[in-house]
C-alpha cells in the first residue's frame, strides 16, 4: 500500500513537473518566436473561409461559410494537404470546435437563412463521430463563434445578440454574459484560468469575461476597414492570437494588453515566408495546434487559402 502511495505521489510529482516545464518552455518560445517561424500555405484556393479547431490528431477543421452558402465542414491533414468533408447538409457555418471525444460542434446558421417572419436564429449542432446528429439548442440572433470548457459546454458569441450563450451537453441554454459591447462579436476562446475571451468584428475590441461575470476591456484592434475588423482569437501561451480581417493582419495581444502585429505586412495576398514579410488575403479563422506548435489561419477573401504559422 505505501508503494502504490508513493507511485502516485511520484506520478503527480512529475506531471507537475512536466506541465511546469512545458508551460514554461512554451511560454519562453513564444516571447522570442524561434527564427524558423515562418507561413506556409497548406492549402491554396481552399473552400474554407470560417472558423477553425484542431482535433486530437492535429487534423484542422475549417468552417465553409462561404457567403451564406457554404455547406460544409472540412477536415484537413496538414502533412499532405489533403481534405475531405467532415460534416455536410449544414448551412453557412461559422464558429466550430471538437471535444475530446471526437464530437464536432459548429454553428448551423440554416434556420438564419430559412426565416421568412423577420426574425433570426440558428442551431448549435453536435455530430457524433458515427455521424449521428443532435440539435442541442437554437439560440436567437445571428450565432458565431464557439468554443468549450472543459467540462464539454459550449460558448456561442453572437453577431446580433448583445451576449454569449452557455450550452450543456444535455442542451440546457442559459446567458453566460450580456453586454452591448459584446453585439457585433465572432471569435470567442479561453485561457488556461478560465477566463472568457470574446473579440468583436465590428469595433475591435476585445473584451475579458471573467470567472465571476465582471467584463472588461483588454484591447482594441485599429479600424483600417469600417465594420470588418476582427475576424476569429485563439489564446496560446499566455496570448490571444487574433485576425485583423480587414488589416491583413495576425496580432499578438498578451493577457496585460499589450498589443503587436504578429505576422503579417499587411498586404492582401497569399505570400509565404517569414513572420513580417508574409501576406494574408483577409484572415478569419484562427486556432492553434499547442503540441506541434502550429497556428492555422482560413482566409476570407476569395482564392485565399488555409495558411499555417509553423512557429518551430
Amino acid at each position: 500500500m505505501k508503494t502504490i502511495k508513493l507511485n502516485v505521489f511520484k506520478r503527480i510529482a512529475v506531471f507537475s513537473a512536466f506541465v511546469f516545464l512545458t508551460s514554461s518552455c512554451t511560454d519562453d518560445f513564444i516571447g522570442k518566436v524561434s527564427e524558423k517561424a515562418k507561413v506556409e500555405t497548406i492549402v491554396p484556393n481552399f473552400p474554407g473561409n470560417d472558423g477553425v479547431s484542431i482535433d486530437r490528431q492535429g487534423n484542422v477543421l475549417t468552417s465553409n461559410f462561404g457567403n451564406f452558402s457554404g455547406t460544409e465542414v472540412l477536415r484537413t491533414m496538414p502533412r499532405t494537404g489533403e481534405f475531405e468533408i467532415a460534416v455536410d447538409s449544414v448551412l453557412a457555418p461559422t464558429g466550430n470546435a471538437v471535444d475530446r471525444h471526437g464530437n464536432i460542434y459548429v454553428v448551423n446558421n440554416i434556420r438564419f437563412t430559412a426565416q421568412n417572419d423577420g426574425t433570426t436564429e440558428a442551431d448549435v449542432l453536435k455530430v457524433a463521430p458515427d455521424g449521428s446528429r443532435t440539435v442541442l439548442a437554437t439560440l436567437p440572433g445571428f450565432p458565431s463563434g464557439l468554443t468549450l470548457d472543459n467540462k464539454g459546454n459550449a460558448y456561442v458569441s453572437n453577431f446580433s445578440f448583445p451576449g454569449v450563450h452557455k450550452v450543456t451537453p444535455q442542451g440546457e441554454v442559459t446567458v453566460f454574459a450580456e453586454d452591448v459591447r459584446l453585439g457585433g462579436s465572432v471569435g470567442i476562446d479561453f485561457d488556461n484560468r478560465g477566463n472568457l475571451y470574446v473579440g468583436n468584428f465590428v469595433s475591435g475590441e476585445i473584451l475579458k469575461i471573467k470567472r465571476d461575470g465582471a467584463i472588461e476591456l483588454l484591447a482594441t484592434l485599429p479600424i483600417i476597414v469600417q465594420d470588418f475588423v476582427l475576424g476569429y482569437l485563439t489564446f496560446f501561451a499566455d496570448s490571444l492570437f487574433v485576425t485583423a480581417i480587414g488589416e491583413n493582419v495576425i496580432y499578438r495581444v498578451t493577457l496585460s494588453g499589450d498589443m503587436s502585429v504578429f505576422a503579417g505586412n499587411g498586404q492582401l495576398g497569399t505570400i509565404d515566408g517569414a513572420l513580417e514579410e508574409a501576406s494574408f488575403a483577409s484572415p478569419n479563422g484562427i486556432a492553434v495546434d499547442p503540441l506541434r506548435k502550429v497556428i492555422y489561419i482560413s482566409e476570407f477573401a476569395s482564392g485565399g487559402g488555409l495558411r499555417a504559422i509553423k512557429l518551430k
